[in-house]
């Protein structure tokens, strides 16, 4: 029979085949990454037991890799029915890897992984970002950065609202370059982090150390909310010479925000000016298609199975954000399960007009205000029978917002506007038609009213 010592060296010598039989069937990155950083700690009653480095490396494991390891660990240990994972603070070095190992250690992938940024949301991959028209260009630039593809200056620039998939596209850079490209030394930070970290750094006497890890010890710097440095003139000051010697070293720059550089206000010339040289690429709120196969695709993560009627009056109702009609759905998923009531029409209506009730309100008469403020007409005026091309394009686009930003019906918005149902439905869908061609500056207009819009409403 074998020692308690004889027996732990024979199951750590039976780890270090099954790691390199996987070794051999993934790719180099998944390895390194995901398989080598692994610790044995044990059998327990028909578990083995893994060592794993954070939260993410254990759900990562049991989402991609766990039944390729179980199939390996069987041929091994036959009693093994499932595995268990445990956080340890320290991944310890495979003593007999060591020995091994000939000539002097060398620095190891877990050694470049260790100084790399923080764990990425798993969520937020490729894979699950729903592309259409509003956002195929951000996807596209963002998963060719990821994939070593030319970019033009090697940076880009995410621009859209809040909530249309600038964070999931980041995040998903962020995942794709730990697991193909694990060597590159990725710096992940919001511009409140970054600044924060710089205001530390300063306090401490560590500006050095701050600087090396934004500088020199970075290939990739993914940057969130560039609109919080409005004011911050130090702060601008340091990124300006950071985002130069990162260009200057052909490194990536991936930014995010919701306004376009120029429009920031005070924000220095000199920021103006790097961030203006990145190649911008919009997200647009997502049309009625592509709304469905967010939900189509929410869905099938959940298992459920939504009737076509449903996902239409979700698509319809929702018009806001990514986040809102996802929060929409699961809460409607939830209240079902809750009250074991199957999924139906009158839940769906009953679920979304809570969340309407939750947004900021915005009513038809404040739309008109708005719009009139913005367009330097009168109520009446925007009212009026006139069809001067001012005053109509005004009195369409009020009419879209009424629509998009409202429960109303079509004849209680026409009401509004002393104009039948029909004439509302018309311009709303001439409106939408004329944004989805090649008119960027009736685009623009409407973004600028709508953005005028929200924040009005969220100031009162």
């Amino acid at each position: 029979m074998l020692r308690r010592g004889e027996w732990r060296l024979t199951m750590e010598q039976e780890w270090l085949s099954i790691k390199n039989q996987l070794q051999k069937s993934l790719s180099r990155g998944q390895y390194d990454l995901w398989v080598s950083t692994l610790d044995f700690l044990g059998l327990e009653e028909g578990r083995l037991v893994l060592g794993c480095r954070n939260r993410f490396h254990v759900e990562w494991l049991r989402e991609k890799l766990e039944l390729k390891l179980l199939a390996a660990l069987r041929q091994h240990f036959p009693q093994v029915q499932k595995l268990d994972y445990r956080i340890v603070s320290e991944p310890r070095q495979d003593r007999h890897e060591e020995e091994m190992t000939e000539g002097p250690r060398q620095i190891s992938m877990a050694d470049l992984i260790k100084r790399s940024s923080p764990a990425f949301n798993p969520r937020f991959t490729f894979d699950r970002f729903v592309v259409g028209t509003s956002n195929q260009f951000a996807y596209a630039t963002a998963l060719a950065m990821a994939d070593n593809r030319q970019v033009y200056n090697q940076s880009v620039f995410l621009l859209s609202d809040t909530g249309l998939g600038k964070s999931h596209l980041t995040h998903a850079v962020g995942n794709y370059l730990h697991v193909q490209r694990p060597e590159l030394r990725v710096q992940y930070a919001t511009a409140e982090q970054f600044a924060n970290e710089m205001i530390y750094s300063i306090k401490n006497g560590s500006m050095e150390a701050f600087k090396n890890k934004f500088r020199a010890a970075c290939d990739v710097l993914l940057l969130e909310k560039i609109e919080f440095f409005s004011g911050k003139e130090k702060i601008q000051s340091e990124l300006v010479f950071t985002l130069d010697e990162l260009m200057d070293r052909g490194k990536k720059i991936l930014c995010t925000g919701n306004t376009c550089p120029k429009d920031i206000p005070r924000l220095s010339m000199e920021l103006q000016s790097r961030l203006s040289g990145i190649m911008v690429a919009p997200i647009e709120r997502p049309d009625f298609k592509t709304r469905i196969e967010i939900i189509r695709h929410k869905t099938r993560s959940e298992n459920v199975v939504l009737p076509m009627e449903i996902m239409e009056f979700l698509a319809d109702r929702i018009t806001g954000d990514v986040r809102q009609l996802e929060s929409c759905l699961v809460g409607m998923i939830a209240k079902a399960n809750i009250l074991n009531v199957p999924i139906c029409i009158d839940l769906a209506r009953d679920v979304t007009q809570t969340m309407l009730d939750r947004l900021p309100k915005i009513t038809v008469d404040h739309i008109q205000k708005v719009v009139c403020a913005s367009f330097q007409i009168t109520p009446e005026e925007l009212r009026s029978p006139s069809r001067k091309k001012d005053l109509a394009m005004a009195r369409k686009i009020a009419m879209y917002l009424s629509r998009q930003y409202t429960t109303e019906s079509l004849n209680s918005i026409g009401k509004s506007f002393k104009r039948s149902h029909s004439s509302v439905l018309y311009a709303v869908n001439g409106l939408a038609r004329e944004m989805a061609g090649s008119s960027s500056k009736l685009k623009r207009q409407v973004e600028y009213v709508s953005r005028r819009l929200e924040t009005s409403c969220l100031s009162t």
